[in-house]
């Protein structure tokens, strides 16, 4: 009876230290796991922190670049009434793409019979705002034209049997009669009906075309 007293006691003890070991080993499982967690939670908050820091920077970006394009187009579409370029607004004609504008520099004076025809300068005009730089392909167009590798063209368009034709022509300097260049700022008042019969007579004498 006292041995089978002493064996339950014993079995008893081994389970006591059985279930104390399993309850300790899950306490430390689930401390464990509670620190994942944590950790996990923190780099969850870390995450979304870092997300909206990044949309906040985008959208400034955005707006930044808004910002830009938008002064970009305003100087773009003041350009033609700078003073510092010189050039008469009539003469700037806006082309968009690769350049922005074309400028026949003393076209406007050369309708007004006050510059010679032969005075014309044409200019490839680009405007940039800031710190915006030319691409590449403004770059070449700019250097062919500043290095002479230019020309004009001159087409005939005609129909032949309900189709366009374009055939290249060319247009060589001819003799022209003289015509007198006016300055009619310096013209006395009784002097323009002398002046328009020598242009009506010069076109006249013109070659057609």
């Amino acid at each position: 009876m006292i041995a089978l007293v002493i064996v339950m006691t014993v079995v008893l003890v081994a389970i006591v230290i059985a279930a104390s070991l399993l309850v300790r080993s899950a306490r430390t499982d689930a401390a464990a796991a509670q620190q994942r967690a944590d950790q996990a939670l923190e780099k969850l908050r870390t995450a979304e922190k870092d997300h909206q820091k990044a949309l906040i920077e985008r959208g400034k970006a955005a707006a930044r670049s808004s910002r830009s394009t938008f002064d970009g187009h305003v100087a773009e579409n003041a350009f033609p009434y700078a003073a510092e370029h010189g050039y008469h607004p009539k003469d700037i004609v806006h082309v968009g793409g690769n350049i922005d504008f074309l400028v026949f520099d003393g076209l406007f004076e050369i309708r007004q019979g006050t510059r010679k025809p032969e005075e014309l300068t044409i200019v490839l005009a680009d405007v940039k705002y800031g710190s915006s730089a030319l691409t590449r392909e403004q770059s070449a167009v700019l250097a062919a034209m500043n290095d002479g590798r230019t020309r004009g063209e001159y087409w005939r368009a005609r129909e032949n049997n309900g189709q366009l034709i374009y055939q290249p022509r060319t247009q060589p300097a001819r003799p022209r009669p003289e015509k007198i260049v006016i300055d009619s700022r310096r013209v006395p008042v009784d002097s323009h009906e002398e002046i328009k019969n020598v242009r009506e007579s010069a076109r006249d004498t013109e070659a057609p075309d």
